[in-house]
């Protein structure tokens, strides 16, 4: 059904205590990348936390890989500093409080999974870009959440 439509999407995998209690606190994991649809996605899980009260953490996971796997440049370090500003800047214009972290050197879905258990969220928010092929598929992170992740879903793509 979804993959006949082109326009904007919600996905939702309900679990845990979430689908035990659908009225129940939410506390809210996002990850952002600096692409628009991660953008997109902080913009809504801000504006669910607003609405619910729910704290929110800002995940951006630093992939390395070779050679730089061992050194985090300072270019680096300003690039991630700059998306999670843009994001706590969003936060702000709703006059909200957010908290941001950054991990690096781990597969971006398990840095999700435990920065997800760590903090105790029960919903994973995540922007995320239709793949093209007959099954709708949202990625590789997509999947592994949505495979390995006992925490709540929610994908938005645009």
């Amino acid at each position: 059904l979804a993959l006949g439509f082109d326009g904007p999407l919600a996905v939702t995998a309900v679990r845990d205590d979430l689908l035990e209690k659908p009225d129940g606190k939410l506390s809210i994991l996002v990850p952002v990348n600096g692409t628009e649809p991660s953008r997109r996605a902080a913009e809504v899980a801000i504006t669910m936390a607003r609405a619910t009260k729910a704290p929110v953490t800002v995940l951006y996971v630093a992939v390395r890989t070779g050679k730089r796997a061992v050194r985090r440049t300072l270019r680096t370090r300003r690039h991630e500093e700059a998306i999670l500003k843009d994001i706590v800047a969003i936060a702000d214009g709703y006059n909200m409080s957010i908290r941001t972290a950054v991990l690096s050197d781990t597969a971006a879905d398990e840095a999700i999974m435990r920065e997800a258990g760590r903090r105790k969220h029960n919903l994973i928010i995540m922007g995320v870009g239709r793949r093209p092929g007959e099954k709708l598929f949202f990625g590789d992170t997509a999947q592994a959440l949505l495979d390995k992740s006992e925490h709540s879903l929610l994908f938005v793509a645009s």
